[in-house]
């Protein structure tokens, strides 16, 4: 009777081992044509994301979807709370919403503005803008901080971190 249950177990293993999935699998991408990262385990669909940037030789800035984030938590708050505990040194503070607007500020902007270099400071941005406008009805962030070397305060949306590659 063992010897049956254990035929029956590996045929069970063999056969979802051999189970062909599509050779070509569908991308999802954002809705101005970002395409997320698909190395994860699972990718829920039609859900919303935490996404984080990363500087690509030859393709420069790609945002892609890290995890997916709860209805529940999907709130300007958790998305700020997120931010800072990924950048502790730059932490991001929610002044008010209004419209499609967020406004957000951040006090001590050294680390983002003299430290983090250019394109360390415009993935950060483009992080913070991509983050807090998948909260449901928020298309606009607007960040206030002291101007230095490597960066400016001023309102974003997810185009203005597209790059058209030549």
């Amino acid at each position: 009777m063992k010897k049956v249950f254990l035929i029956i177990g590996l045929g069970l293993v063999i056969a979802s081992c051999n189970t062909k999935t599509s050779d070509k699998e569908e991308v999802k991408t954002d809705s101005i044509g970002i395409t997320p990262n698909t190395d994860s385990a699972s990718i829920v669909t039609d859900s919303h994301y935490y996404w984080s940037a990363e500087l690509v030789p030859k393709e420069g800035l790609v945002m892609k979807k890290e995890s997916p984030v709860g209805k529940d938590s999907l709130n300007v708050e958790f998305m700020i709370s997120r931010l800072n505990e990924t950048y502790p040194d730059v932490k991001l503070e929610f002044v008010k919403t209004s419209g499609d607007s967020v406004f957000i500020k951040i006090k001590k902007s050294n680390y983002l503005t003299e430290q983090m270099g250019s394109s360390g400071a415009e993935a950060y941005l483009a992080e913070v803008t991509y983050n807090l406008t998948e909260v449901k009805d928020i298309n606009v962030v607007d960040i206030r901080f002291k101007e230095g070397d490597h960066a400016s305060p001023g309102t974003y949306v997810r185009t203005d971190f597209v790059h058209v590659k030549n």
